[in-house]
């Protein structure tokens, strides 16, 4: 009897000894990043039936006289439940707010996709630009091309776009923005009312500064020889390779001594677009029309209310360009889809293109409602003369919040923009709550790259542990389900933050006293059988 009673408490001592090695081990990780404690579920052995000396119910069963024969563990299962967060300082730091895994992939390994399931976020890119953790497993996410604007359907590495590029003679790894070519400005000026006319023909006001252009003149103030117009503005513009180039926009108030149809109260301004000389890669590079790139007239109104707009430009792939300074050259501007001026311009290097031929669109505050001019108009500048009727207007007129004025003031420029760039190289990332990855460039512009990859099972206490505090599935787990950042359950994720370790330090130290004390009993068990054992041999003696 007393050999039982001692295996019986031998089966505590063990069963209590091995809570006691799964509270160390929680205790162990009070300060791991993502850890999950573990919780030890005891169990008692099948019971002994004792010999009930035939004694039956009045049916005829056995009387039930079981005794027991120990204790084991029945199972230490995974706590789930989630740890407080800790902000940090590194933009890759990840946090899951809710449910839901980071899938990590094993390079190693022949798997693909996630081979390993984690809370702990602390990832690093590495030398070849995969998103990485402290095992150097790597960040699974759905993965944004750029060109197409699509995202994958499938899971991939997390890894940055790079180029291996020469500087200096050396490679560098880098990872760019690719450039866009400007297609639309916007330039708001004021212009003075009370200015007179800096350049000025009698039998062509209002492209006195057309007839005044002259490229490649040396030791002058500017295009127009000695003269200056009223005021100028520049601002750079991109072509298609990135290369930027100084857009001068000139403007002077036309003179009215001769001008036919005009309105008493109304102002003109002249306006003419250009680029360098050596940028200009058209049939006009090496001649006095150079650089020249669009021209119009600007109509005000007695308030200073811009009111109408025409504007021409050139066809830069044609001969006409070589023509630039010659006013039958100029023909009437197309529209952009949002009722824009537009001019054509081939961008190059000393009259070798970079690309083909730009099409920019120039915002003063008006665009037509219709995309076109108002029937009437002049089919070139040649046509125009001195007739303000002539000029080709804006149709159904729209006027912006930002428009060009002519106001009794200095003139200066307002607002200007335009929408190309230059090459960007990365400057820093940014991970937002539906765990989309964006890259920030150098040229000011942000885009996608992945979006990270969340994973739910349908029994997460059915994970095996595989160090690291990596998780791997299994049968009593249930296939990984992927998904993103808040989609059906999962949580959200949390830029610069760590999920903490869920152990609670009071609550371990509350079952080690417990496990302690129930160590304490079975070791007293064992004793007191040994001592009855003992009293038995001492009798035969």
């Amino acid at each position: 009897m007393s050999f039982g009673s001692m295996y019986v408490g031998a089966t505590g001592v063990i069963a209590h000894s091995q809570g006691m090695s799964v509270l160390a081990n929680n205790l162990a990780n009070v300060n791991t990043i993502g850890y999950k404690r573990s919780d030890i579920l005891f169990g008692d052995l099948i019971s002994q039936q004792v010999a009930t000396g035939g004694a039956l119910y009045d049916n005829g069963d056995v009387r039930i006289n079981q005794m027991g024969m120990g204790v084991a563990v029945s199972a230490i299962r995974g706590i789930f439940t989630e740890g407080a967060l800790s902000e940090t300082t590194e933009a890759t730091d990840l946090a899951i707010s809710g449910q839901g895994f980071f899938g990590v992939n094993d390079p190693s390994g022949t798997i693909r996709g996630a081979s390993h399931y984690t809370r702990a976020g602390d990832f690093r890119f590495d030398n070849e630009a995969y998103l990485v953790n402290s095992e150097g497993y790597r960040l699974q996410g759905f993965a944004y091309d750029r060109e197409t604007g699509e995202w994958a359907t499938a899971v991939s590495d997390v890894q940055l776009p790079y180029e291996d590029v020469d500087v200096d003679g050396q490679t560098a790894r880098v990872v760019r923005s690719q450039p866009f070519a400007t297609t639309s400005v916007e330039v708001v000026t004021r212009l003075d009312h009370s200015a007179a006319s800096q350049i000025s023909n009698e039998d062509n006001p209002f492209f006195a500064m057309l007839e005044a252009y002259t490229a490649n003149q040396s030791n002058a103030a500017s295009p127009f020889g000695d003269g200056l117009p009223q005021y100028s503005t520049a601002i750079d513009v991109y072509d298609e390779d990135g290369n930027s180039y100084e857009m001068n926009i000139y403007f002077d108030p036309v003179e009215t001594t001769n001008l036919s149809n005009a309105v008493p109260g109304y102002s003109y301004w002249e306006y003419l677009i250009a680029m360098p000389e050596d940028s200009d890669a058209s049939a006009a590079f090496g001649t006095s029309a150079a650089g020249l790139a669009g021209l119009g007239v600007l109509t005000f109104n007695a308030q200073g209310a811009l009111i109408d707009q025409s504007a021409f430009t050139l066809d830069p792939a044609g001969t006409s360009a070589a023509g630039g300074t010659s006013l039958s050259s100029w023909v009437p501007a197309t529209f952009s889809d949002d009722g824009l001026p537009q001019f054509n311009y081939l961008f190059g290097s000393n009259g070798a293109a970079t690309g083909g031929v730009s099409t920019i669109a120039y915002d003063f505050g008006i665009n037509s409602d219709t995309a076109s001019w108002t029937t009437g108009g002049a089919s070139n500048a040649a046509a125009v003369g001195t007739n303000v009727n002539a000029l080709p207007g804006l149709d159904a007129t729209n006027r912006d919040a930002r428009v060009t004025t002519s106001y009794d003031l200095p003139s200066a420029t307002l607002y200007n923009i335009q929408d190309g760039y230059t090459w960007g190289y990365l400057n820093y990332v940014s991970v937002d709550e539906e765990g989309i990855l964006s890259g920030h460039f150098t040229n000011g512009q942000t885009e996608e790259l992945y979006q990270v990859a969340v994973y739910k099972f349908n029994s997460p206490w059915g994970l095996r542990r595989d160090g690291g505090t990596n998780f791997v599935a299994t049968e009593a787990s249930g296939t990984a389900m992927v998904g993103t950042a808040g989609d059906r359950g999962r949580g959200i994720i949390n830029q610069n933050s760590l999920e903490e370790s869920n152990v609670d330090m009071s609550t371990e130290f509350s079952n080690m006293i417990l496990t302690q004390r129930g160590y304490q009993a079975n070791t007293k068990v064992i004793t007191t059988a040994d001592s009855m054992l003992n009293t038995l041999i001492s009798i035969k003696r």
